[in-house]
C-alpha cells in the first residue's frame, strides 16, 4: 500500500493522528492529480456507505459538521475501508473536476459541543436538508457549506444575527458575522445597535451597517440586495466602486459585475414564517424515485384546445409518477406531451392538496407550485445530453463551454399558475446558463382546478419559434432529452415544501455525489424525448 493510501485509509477510519491529518493535507495542496484521486475515494466511499447503512438518527443536540477534508462516514465494521483500498487504484479513472472541491462535499452528521458552533436552528416551516433530511429545530451549525431543498428556515448565528434561508439555497457558514449565499434567498437581520454582518454573493459583497435586508442569487448569475431597514454598503467584486442604500433601495448585480439600482418589491423575500395553517399537515420527503426514462411524444388525433381539460388528449404514451409513500396517493402526476408543425403541446393532472395557489414572484416563482419541463431541441446534440451548469459557468480559461451548455435550443419551461392574477404564467430559461425570458409573447396556457380541490390540470402550446427551432423543428423519429420536474408549494403558495423529478436516465441517475434535485445541472441525467410517427 502506498504511503497516500495508508492515509486515505486511515482518514477513512478515522484514526489519523493530527500529524498524519497535516501530512495528507501537504499532500492534497501539492498537486491538483492528487486532491482528484482523494476526492474520487471519498465519493466512492459515501456510495457504498450509503447502501450499507442509514444515517444517525439525530436529535435537538445534533450538529452537521464540514471541515478542510470532508468527515469521516459512516460504516459497519471494516468493510468500508477494505472497498475503499479495493477502489483506490481505480480512483484516477473516475472524472471528479477539481471544481467539486471548491463546491464543497455535502455536510455529515457528527456529535460536536455546542461551543463549536456558528449557529443554531430557532424555527423551520417544511425544511429538508438537500438529502432529504427534516431540518431539525435545535440542531447546531458549524462552519460550512448547506443545502437546504425545501421550506423555510431560521438560523441564528453566535452574533445574535439572524438568518432567514428560502429555499432553494446554498449558503456556507464562515463565521458569526460572515455567510456567503452561491443561490437562492436571505433575509439577513441584525440586533438593534449592532452591525458588521458580511455577507458574500457571487457577484458582489454586502455589508452590513445596522439593519435587515434581503439577498438573492439566481441561476443565470445576477446578485441582487433589497433593505428593509437602516443601511448597508454593496461592492461589486470586480467593477470598482461601492453603493450605499437605505430603507426601500435595491440594487442588482449583473453576471459582468456592473451594479444597478432598481425597484423594491416586498413580495421578493420571505422576512416572516407565515401563520400555521390546519391543512399544513405534518413535514415529510417529497421526494420521488424515478422509474420512467422517456417520453413518448406523439401528434394528436384531434386538434388541442387550451382550456385546461385533456379529455381530447391520447393517454396512451401518458406517464405516472408519485411521491414516496405515504404521500403517493396525494402527490403524483400524470404528464403527457404533443407535438405539430407549429407547436410543442404539454398537458399535466397533478395532485395536490393546495392547488394553485402559487403568489411566488422572480426567480422563485417555481417554488410557489409549479411543473417545469425541460427539453431539447437539437437533434444534432442528441442523447444524452454533455452540457452541465458548471461547464456553463466555468471560469476556468482551459475548459471550454460544451455547445450543449450553452445552446439556446436547451429550453426548461416553467409553468405555473398565478393566484394573484388567476392566470397562467410561463417563463423560459435558456442552456445550461438558464438566462431567463419571463412571458414572452405567442404561447398559450390553461389551468384547471378539480372538482375536490384536491389537485388540478394544466394544458400549454409552445410556439416553436420560442424553443428557438422553428426553422426545422423535432420530426418524427427524433430522440432528443428532457426531464420533468414538479414542485409543491405550503397553503401560501410561497414556500416549495417538495418536488418529484421524472423522466430521468437509469444509466446516471444514481451516480454517487447527485441528487434528483440538481438533475437539471446535469444534461446526462436527462431522459429521452420520442417523436412518433403521426397514425
Amino acid at each position: 500500500m502506498n504511503s497516500h493510501e495508508a492515509l486515505f485509509t486511515g482518514y477513512l477510519d478515522d484514526t489519523l493522528t493530527e500529524a498524519e491529518r497535516a501530512e495528507l493535507q501537504q499532500w492534497l495542496k501539492a498537486d491538483p492529480a492528487h486532491l482528484r484521486e482523494f476526492t474520487a475515494a471519498v465519493l466512492f466511499d459515501q456510495e457504498i456507505c450509503s447502501a450499507v447503512t442509514a444515517r444517525a438518527t439525530q436529535d435537538g443536540a445534533e450538529a452537521f459538521a464540514p471541515a478542510a477534508l470532508p468527515p469521516v462516514s459512516l460504516r459497519v465494521g471494516g468493510t468500508i475501508s477494505r472497498a475503499v483500498r479495493w477502489a483506490l487504484p481505480l480512483a484516477a479513472a473516475v472524472v471528479v473536476l477539481l471544481g467539486i472541491a471548491q463546491m464543497w462535499l455535502p455536510n455529515r452528521p457528527s456529535a460536536v459541543s455546542s461551543a463549536s458552533a456558528l449557529a443554531v436552528v430557532k424555527a423551520s416551516l417544511h425544511g429538508q436538508w438537500a438529502d432529504g433530511r427534516e431540518v431539525a429545530v435545535g440542531a447546531l451549525l458549524l462552519s460550512g457549506v448547506w443545502d437546504l431543498q425545501n421550506g423555510l428556515v431560521e438560523i441564528e448565528t453566535t452574533s445574535g444575527t439572524t438568518l432567514m434561508v428560502e429555499a432553494p439555497a446554498r449558503f456556507e457558514l464562515v463565521d458569526a458575522l460572515h455567510g456567503r449565499l452561491m443561490a437562492g434567498n436571505v433575509v439577513v437581520r441584525m440586533l438593534k445597535g449592532k452591525s458588521g454582518f458580511v455577507m458574500d454573493l457571487p457577484q458582489m459583497r454586502v455589508t452590513d451597517l445596522g439593519t435587515e435586508f434581503g439577498v438573492s442569487v439566481s441561476l443565470n448569475g445576477e446578485s441582487r440586495v433589497q433593505v428593509f431597514e437602516g443601511k448597508v454598503s454593496a461592492e461589486s467584486h470586480s467593477v470598482p466602486g461601492r453603493k450605499e442604500l437605505t430603507v426601500g433601495e435595491s440594487v442588482v448585480c449583473k453576471a459582468d459585475g456592473t451594479l444597478s439600482s432598481e425597484k423594491s418589491r416586498e413580495d421578493r423575500f420571505v422576512r416572516r414564517f407565515p401563520p400555521r395553517s390546519s391543512s399544513d399537515g405534518p413535514g415529510g420527503a417529497l421526494y420521488s424515485r424515478s422509474t420512467v426514462d422517456a417520453v413518448r411524444i406523439a401528434a394528436p388525433i384531434t386538434p388541442v384546445t387550451i382550456d385546461g381539460d385533456l379529455s381530447e388528449w391520447n393517454r396512451a404514451n401518458a406517464f405516472r409518477s408519485a411521491c414516496l409513500p405515504p404521500y403517493s396517493a396525494t402527490y403524483f402526476v400524470e404528464g403527457m406531451m404533443s407535438y405539430d408543425a407549429e407547436n410543442l403541446y404539454i398537458g399535466a393532472h397533478v395532485g395536490d392538496p393546495e392547488p394553485m395557489r402559487n403568489v411566488a414572484r422572480d426567480i422563485m416563482d417555481f417554488a410557489g407550485g409549479s411543473v417545469i419541463v425541460r427539453v431539447s431541441t437539437d437533434r444534432k446534440l442528441g442523447w444524452p445530453l454533455k452540457g452541465t451548469f458548471a461547464n456553463a459557468n466555468s471560469k476556468n480559461p482551459r475548459e471550454r463551454p460544451l455547445p450543449d451548455s450553452l445552446s439556446d435550443r436547451v429550453v426548461s419551461i416553467i409553468m405555473s399558475h398565478d393566484a394573484q392574477s388567476n392566470e397562467a404564467r410561463m417563463r423560459l430559461q435558456y442552456g445550461f446558463s438558464f438566462l431567463d425570458s419571463a412571458n414572452p409573447p405567442g404561447w398559450r396556457g390553461a389551468f384547471r382546478k378539480d372538482a375536490d380541490g384536491r389537485g388540478y390540470t394544466l394544458e400549454y402550446a409552445i410556439p416553436w419559434r420560442l424553443l428557438h427551432c422553428e426553422n426545422d423543428p423535432p420530426r418524427a423519429g427524433d430522440v432528443m432529452a428532457a426531464l420533468w420536474m414538479v414542485h409543491w408549494s405550503d397553503a401560501d403558495g410561497r414556500l416549495c415544501r417538495g418536488q418529484l423529478v421524472e423522466v430521468t436516465n437509469p444509466q446516471t441517475r444514481s451516480k454517487p455525489g447527485m441528487s434528483p434535485p440538481m438533475f437539471f445541472q446535469h444534461g446526462a441525467t436527462w431522459g429521452r424525448a420520442i417523436y412518433l410517427p403521426k397514425k
